[in-house]
């Protein structure tokens, strides 16, 4: 009966520079492939910023009104995200990269700053339809960025060089 070094106890031997190459050259394939199959559908941004919209909106609304549509328009982010993973089997934690990083801290920035900003409307004498320009943004970030985060995402998941883009 044969045993593989991995069975074996103790040091392992180093891999010969061909199987390395060759193991590299599959993590590249695998990278690729998955790069190929991490392609955000065309309906997630525009749904994604929707729903920032209608959070943002919620401030300007009576505070029974709120009480109700707030709830339901935060439910929507996690069916958002449900819906997608299994429709498409596949959903990344996290940026691949820094210039993913870089994208999704500018988007979650912006989104913070939208967010509380409505907050702040809703707690203050401003005029609530100051709440639309900040609509507005929360609805056009997340789809411009979200493309962007996109493509820059793939770009690393297929990169040969980690930290490429």
């Amino acid at each position: 009966m044969e045993t593989d070094d991995a069975d074996r106890p103790g040091p392992r031997t180093p891999p010969s520079p061909a199987e390395a190459r060759a193991a590299l050259a599959d993590l590249r394939a695998d990278g690729a492939a998955l790069a190929e199959r991490v392609v955000t559908p065309a309906w997630y941004h525009p749904v994604l910023g929707a729903i920032v919209a209608a959070i943002t909106c919620t401030q300007a609304i009576g505070s029974h009104a709120r009480l109700i549509f707030l709830p339901i328009a935060l439910f929507a982010l996690p069916l958002l995200v449900v819906a997608y993973r299994r429709r498409y089997g596949v959903w990344l934690s996290g940026p691949a990269g820094p210039r993913s990083q870089r994208i999704q801290r500018a988007l979650m920035v912006v989104l913070l700053l939208v967010f509380g900003g409505a907050v702040l409307i809703g707690l203050t004498p401003i005029p609530y339809p100051w709440v639309l320009p900040l609509a507005v943004v929360g609805l056009v970030v997340p789809i411009v960025l979200g493309r962007r985060y996109d493509d820059a995402l793939r770009r690393e998941l297929a990169s040969p060089r980690p930290g490429a883009a």
